[in-house]
């Protein structure tokens, strides 16, 4: 809701009515995340793909599923290189995404649990990541 305040310009109660009024005659759904209450078009995004949406909109979860696609897969330390976090911060996101079952270890290197469907996500909503580790990513999957 932030993000859509900032950019439409609009006071937070004038916004909030608007989205609820959307909500209330189904254009819109919504998925809560902890604090945060996420916005998502009713026609074009099911139950399972918000939650997956809500991780790809936090810049670390999304940097270690993007590195979690790797040929090989990721480690702890690539991780917080790629990331710029320590390596408690780097437990902790990956602890959130091995429960929510996106990720999966598997010795000492994180794997995608389900690369199909997050590679499609990653580039279905491309434009709205602005992140160079996704945008890496994506370019050498469309190199293949």
């Amino acid at each position: 809701m932030r993000e859509m305040q900032k950019e439409l310009g609009m006071a937070t109660g004038v916004l909030e009515y608007h989205l609820n009024y959307l909500v209330k005659e189904g254009l819109l759904t919504t998925y809560t995340d902890g604090r945060k209450k996420r916005f998502y078009s009713a026609e074009k995004v099911g139950s399972p793909q918000k939650k997956l949406l809500s991780y790809l909109r936090q810049k670390h979860p999304r940097r270690i599923l993007t590195l979690s696609l790797q040929d090989g897969g990721t480690d702890i330390g690539e991780i917080t290189k790629e990331c710029g976090i320590s390596k408690s911060a780097a437990s902790f996101n990956i602890e959130g995404l091995m429960n929510a079952g996106y990720i999966e270890k598997r010795g000492e290197r994180y794997f995608a649990k389900n690369p199909e469907e997050l590679a499609k996500m990653l580039i279905t909503y491309r434009e709205s990541y602005l992140d160079d580790v996704v945008d890496r990513f994506l370019d050498s999957f469309a190199g293949l």
